[in-house]
């Protein structure tokens, strides 16, 4: 929130003003109230803060691609002030609108769009249309001024990946007792890449770190189940479910999720408050920055694209794996030898089985007995009368 922001004393009547201006509003009070409860089961009631921030987000992930470079203010999302074509453009973009700030913030009286130069009625725009000038010197400062790429086309790539596995995973948060709405989170922590390795060490779409995948998931040279969509998302709804029961709120176990329950219980206590916007707005912290203030954010804009299927890079949701059975080996078996064995393919096998790292599929190291390997083109009757023949 920019300091000089007015508590409104009609909050509702506020935000459905705000909701109709800014295009995030159905057009009814009836609809926007149901706008305004849509994410109460996580629950996080909305302002129209919280409203242009998911705004934002959506926008990142629904309309601008990585080469588009987004100079927007840091605390107040909902005022971007350009949209670049390069990381260069941009960052020049964010100096000079540093120095336009500035100096519409040292002129005298109200902030008027008549007085205004042409070149500052963008400005004006952006900051919908702010009459106060300490509004514009706290938004001059360049740690105000962020550039963020857009997102649409990597998510293109990261919902057809994902689309085998969004049924089943829904399932298991379900049965772990966790919101469905959450399977969204691995799209803001790895773009559903597999593969994916942050500089940290996390790994996979959940982005576990080995210490706490290793609670719930088998973590070896050989073996790594945090690259397994369905076995680490088995893991991440009970550490998100550990979460909620400690905070007592979906939403802030989401927050958790990215830094931590410790950090969360203290802006909690910090804001005098369980409710995660108010939470969101007020907590000061050095290491609370912007990707924690955001974070829960970008996984209900998630949500929200995700509502509209037809708004989404990949377009319909639907998918599903191969058919597979999951069976298992009384003694060590090479990977090799059993795609032999029962004539099936590898790349099905592959699928099925991302945890399996390489020195599995080189035949270095031996599937381990007893442990259950998932195997597509085959049924269970074929399987136990080739390996139980009478």
């Amino acid at each position: 929130m920019t300091r000089n922001e007015k508590t409104a004393t009609t909050p509702r009547a506020f935000a459905l003003l705000f909701l109709i201006l800014t295009g995030f509003g159905a057009g009814s009070t009836e609809s926007t109230l149901a706008q305004d409860r849509r994410f109460q089961k996580l629950g996080v009631n909305l302002d129209a803060w919280a409203e242009s921030q998911i705004g934002f987000w959506r926008r990142v992930y629904t309309e601008f691609n990585q080469g588009d470079y987004l100079v927007h203010d840091s605390i107040n999302l909902a005022h971007l002030y350009r949209v670049e074509k390069s990381a260069a453009l941009a960052g020049a973009a964010r100096r000079s609108l540093s120095s336009q700030l500035s100096l519409v913030a040292k002129g005298k009286g109200p902030v008027l769009r008549d007085g205004l130069k042409a070149s500052e009625i963008p400005l004006f725009e952006a900051m919908e249309a702010n009459e106060d000038r300490r509004a514009y010197g706290f938004a001059s400062s360049l740690s105000r001024i962020r550039i963020q790429t857009g997102l649409k086309d990597r998510l293109g790539g990261a919902f057809i990946a994902a689309k085998p596995y969004l049924k089943r995973m829904r399932q298991i948060l379900e049965e772990e007792g966790v919101p469905g709405e959450l399977v969204w989170i691995p799209f803001v922590e790895s773009a559903f890449n597999e593969e994916a390795r942050s500089k940290t060490g996390a790994v996979g779409i959940w982005q576990f770190m080995s210490a706490t995948a290793m609670r719930d998931l088998r973590v070896t040279r050989s073996i790594d189940e945090r690259y397994d969509p369905l076995k680490s998302t088995r893991a991440a709804a009970r550490f998100l479910r550990k979460n909620f029961n400690g905070l007592g709120n979906w939403g802030l176990a989401v927050m958790a999720y990215h830094h931590g329950p410790g950090l969360v219980k203290k802006a909690v206590k910090s804001a005098g408050s369980s409710d995660p916007v108010r939470v969101l707005r007020t907590f000061k912290d050095p290491n609370f920055q912007f990707a924690s203030r955001n974070y829960l954010f970008e996984v209900l804009a998630m949500c929200d694209a995700a509502s509209d299927p037809a708004s989404l890079p990949g377009g319909s949701l639907d998918g599903v794996l191969p058919e597979f059975i999951t069976v298992s080996f009384p003694v060590k078996t090479k990977v090799k030898d059993l795609l032999q064995r029962y004539r099936l393919k590898e790349m099905d096998t592959r699928l099925l089985n991302p945890h399996f790292r390489s020195a599995i599929w080189t035949n270095e190291d031996p599937i381990p007995a007893h442990y259950p390997v998932r195997l597509a083109g085959i049924t269970l009757e074929e399987f136990r009368r080739l390996e139980y023949p009478q």
